[in-house]
């Protein structure tokens, strides 16, 4: 485990995998509640591919400390930035970030212009149309997730203190755990799982993170200019942000690339590894210029014949195209 400290005293919990001369470093993030873990399935697919990784926990996530600055999507958004000048100061990028996560790259772009030159793919993995919401769809199960998602909401906003006594007591393993005395040994290679993002973040800073993530607009400018090199890719069982969200981004988009993928649901990441990562390396596949590494991954060619997706066992609805497909 590396550390890249940030202005206000911070500290990014991050890990790197494979060559620091590759001709192409991806970065993955993470979203709301968990941690660079949810990226360990991508990474020896894609160091395998000649890829190098950069993984981090965000802010106040698994062993990255709180700092002192306000938790915000700025604020996560410009500590990607100090993180990729720390890691990545130069040389292309493959990014792709997850919810909460796809909302910070979207962020990065907007407020970080001059990195667009250097991005040759973005991946938006379940992104939200402008904030976040408690709301996820229609049916008994949404409107129980819903009220469910209202009261927990509620309760951090009106009563963080009396639940951080309470997350105190919970066992390490609770995802909603809180350990005041949360250390961050540099001999701590591998990031906290999955389940305990969240072991370092307050309950206030909870809830003002999901309210500054719910107050956000949609601003498709920054991503329109990266034209095709943007794909959103949602899952059609999301019922945290329902691919409704992702459609009415993409119609703002009218050159990236939009998939949903049928049997996904909001872990899209953790259950289909393997998409998402073929997903990542056709981006990459003009940089690898010997013809031995062309052929190697000409299988990641936009124009491959090979079935990415499961095999159509069930009806597919997967959208790839140009604007002109039908949402």
């Amino acid at each position: 485990m590396n550390s890249v400290r940030l202005p206000d005293g911070a500290r990014l919990a991050t890990y790197l995998d494979g060559s620091a001369h590759a001709p192409v470093t991806a970065v993955l993030v993470h979203g709301l509640s968990v941690t660079a873990d949810l990226w360990r399935s991508h990474v020896p697919l894609l160091a395998g591919e000649g890829i190098r990784v950069v993984r981090y926990d965000q802010r106040a996530h698994g062993r990255s400390t709180r700092g002192t600055a306000a938790l915000s999507l700025d604020q996560l958004a410009d500590d990607l930035t100090h993180l990729l000048q720390a890691t990545v100061p130069r040389g292309p990028l493959l990014l792709a970030g997850h919810s909460m996560g796809a909302m910070t790259l979207m962020r990065l772009v907007a407020r970080h212009r001059e990195l667009a030159p250097r991005i040759r793919g973005l991946l938006l993995i379940s992104p939200p149309y402008g904030g976040i919401s408690t709301r996820t769809g229609t049916g008994p199960a949404q409107s129980l997730l819903t009220l469910s998602r209202n009261l927990l909401a509620s309760a951090c906003t009106h009563t963080p203190r009396l639940l951080d006594a309470t997350r105190r007591r919970l066992p390490t393993t609770s995802r909603w755990a809180l350990r005041s005395d949360h250390t961050h040994p540099a001999s701590d290679r591998l990031p906290l799982s999955c389940r305990k993002g969240l072991h370092a973040t307050a309950t206030s800073d909870i809830a003002a993170l999901w309210h500054d993530l719910a107050g956000q607009q949609p601003d498709p400018n920054p991503l329109q200019q990266l034209g095709d090199r943007v794909h959103l890719l949602a899952g059609r069982l999301d019922a945290h942000i329902p691919p409704e969200q992702t459609r009415r981004l993409a119609a703002l988009l009218p050159d990236a690339q939009l998939e949903i993928v049928p049997d996904a649901t909001h872990s899209l990441p953790l259950r289909h590894a393997q998409l998402v990562t073929d997903r990542i390396t056709r981006c990459a596949a003009p940089l690898f210029t010997s013809s031995k590494e062309t052929a190697k991954r000409s299988r990641f060619s936009p124009n491959a014949s090979r079935t990415l997706l499961p095999p159509p066992a069930q009806p597919q609805e997967s959208l790839e195209r140009p604007a002109a497909s039908s949402l």
